[in-house]
């Protein structure tokens, strides 16, 4: 009897890997600690959170040229430090075998590199305007507590992008844990890429990447712009 032996090619491994990374994700997600229960007017401040977040990036894009990325930084890194539980993110995208062997202070350092690494992505990300702007369409409670904000990017050209938001209340207060674009969640995308990077790395090693990426971007050359 023969047995046929089907080979996976890396990009069938690798979407294989995402999605099954995207229910472990969706799984901390469901576990994550109960949030506060859901008033009729939370909606309303997980979607202004959503909606504010949106203003900034465009007026990151309508910096554009006039700025350098380092700039665009440090114009968007007080709001998503504080609009985003990086605490909860940093959790997530390594795993809870990886963030169990590590101590508080790796953790505490892996949580500053992976935030700065974040902001400095969408200052990338976010360089340029050509008439894009963001509606809101659509919010509603999840059966965690959370709040899901659906949203679109519509270019000038009437392209759409999707979005989706998961916000969280973290003392009294929204944050948001998740995002989503096109359909692809980013943490799931992370915590592939970042356990993938850990089986031949140590978590130091990881570290100093994200801090290498931000870097990139927080360098003083015009260069380093996009």
């Amino acid at each position: 009897m023969k047995i046929k032996v089907t080979i996976l090619s890396d990009a069938t491994f690798a979407a294989i890997l995402v999605l099954l990374t995207f229910f472990a994700v969706k799984q901390d997600l469901l576990f994550a600690k109960t949030p506060q229960p859901v008033q009729d007017s939370s909606n309303v401040t997980a979607t202004t959170l959503v909606e504010e977040f949106h203003n900034l990036l465009i007026k990151s894009m309508k910096m554009g040229d006039k700025s350098t990325c380092s700039e665009r930084f440090h114009f968007l890194s007080p709001f998503i430090e504080k609009g985003f539980d990086f605490a909860l993110i940093s959790r997530i995208v390594l795993g809870r075998r990886h963030w169990k062997q590590m101590d508080e202070k790796t953790r505490e350092k892996f949580i500053e590199a992976f935030t700065k690494m974040t902001v400095a992505t969408y200052a990338r990300r976010f360089d340029s305007y050509s008439g894009q702007r963001f509606e809101t369409v659509g919010s509603k409670p999840d059966q965690r507590g959370h709040y899901i904000v659906d949203a679109v990017l519509i270019k000038k050209d009437g392209d759409r992008i999707d979005f989706r938001y998961i916000c969280k209340k973290v003392n009294g207060t929204w944050k948001i844990v998740s995002v989503s674009a096109k359909g692809v969640n980013d943490l799931s995308v992370k915590r592939a890429d970042y356990n993938s990077f850990l089986k031949k790395h140590s978590i130091q090693e990881l570290i100093e990447k994200l801090i290498e990426k931000a870097g990139l971007c927080l360098g003083k050359n015009k260069s380093n712009t996009k």
